[in-house]
């Protein structure tokens, strides 16, 4: 892959980093809005070309595939415009905010004989491999926690009634869009299309949600996926079936770095209480590598099947967001 990036923000300077670090793959130019903004952007990540006019990006020979991770909003219409310029893409997170906007970029994807990613870390991972290889150990799965809450940097001036896009519903921001999404991939990457979903949310004086909390009913199984802009928590995961519980932790489910099987415990008080852990996860290299290494294999391949798999998957979580977030009041 010869990459161009559209925007500015930390995720794409992981996402360069990640980049090059893979092979066969090679960040070659980037976009921002002001031509100061994108010629300073190229020199921080020395990177030979850069743009301040989106169509001349698009229009570059030199480059096949582009890296979206502009506000929200702007991932769908800048995605087609990619695609009708013959480009293959990989969408940062949030895919699209309906699933039929999702739809049309993959029918026109097909269409152009291209592919779309979306660019979620979580399914990619080695770590989360092992989770899904051992589920079998929980025996039959009753509860799923699933917490991503990280405190914005932006929320104090979100109280303060600066709203910037993140905390912007025009923009697509919110706890859901923005962090839930990886628990919802990651929960329904394990067990499928859930019965329903309830979403319950604090929202702010825009309407925007905050935190929220989001109900996945299975015939078998409740799991509930956490997520938070305005507080924060440790950041973990917890699969508890009735002969032992999956724990992931150490860091968010968009990284999985630590996995560990805990076996059952009963009634402990006035016990004393010795954790007995078994590790089961790996050291893995920096997370975005992995997803990185997924979408170029696809391309150099043409896996048409491993693609579909991704391509379901997506459209899953997408549905799923759409109905959630359709349930705030406002």
């Amino acid at each position: 892959m010869r990459v161009g990036t559209i925007g500015s923000g930390v995720i794409v300077d992981r996402m360069i980093d990640a980049m090059k670090q893979t092979k066969d793959v090679e960040v070659v130019a980037v976009y921002s809005r002001t031509k100061e903004k994108a010629e300073d952007y190229a020199q921080k990540h020395q990177i030979e070309k850069s743009y301040h006019d989106l169509e001349k990006m698009l229009q570059d020979i030199t480059i096949d595939t582009i890296y979206v991770a502009s506000p929200n909003s702007l991932h769908f219409e800048q995605s087609k415009r990619a695609l009708q310029s013959g480009k293959h893409v990989i969408c940062e997170k949030p895919f699209t905010p309906t699933l039929r906007e999702a739809q049309e970029l993959f029918d026109l994807a097909d269409q152009n004989n291209r592919y779309i990613f979306e660019a979620i870390t979580t399914i990619h991972l080695p770590n989360y491999q092992i989770v899904k290889e051992h589920l079998k150990d929980t025996g039959k799965v009753q509860l799923v926690q699933c917490n991503f809450s990280q405190f914005s940097s932006r929320y104090d001036k979100y109280k303060n009634h600066q709203v910037t896009n993140v905390f912007d519903p025009a923009f697509n921001g919110g706890a859901l869009m923005d962090i839930n999404v990886y628990c919802l991939h990651f929960v329904t990457g394990l067990f499928g299309k859930p019965d329903s979903i309830e979403y319950n949310a604090n929202q702010g004086f825009n309407g925007i949600d905050t935190s929220g909390i989001a109900i996945l009913r299975y015939p078998d199984k409740l799991a509930i996926c956490v997520g938070a802009k305005d507080s924060s928590s440790p950041n973990q995961v917890f699969i508890q079936g009735d002969q032992g519980t999956i724990r992931v932790y150490g860091s968010s489910c968009g990284v999985c770095k630590h996995v560990q099987f805990l076996p059952l415990k009963g009634d402990m008080i006035g016990k004393e209480d010795q954790e007995i852990t078994v590790e089961l996860g790996i050291d893995q290299l920096p997370h975005m590598i992995y997803e990185c290494q997924v979408f170029e294999n696809i391309i150099q391949k043409d896996d048409k099947k491993e693609y579909q798999r991704l391509c379901e998957q997506t459209k899953l979580v997408v549905s799923l967001i759409e109905e959630a977030h359709s349930q705030l009041q406002g």
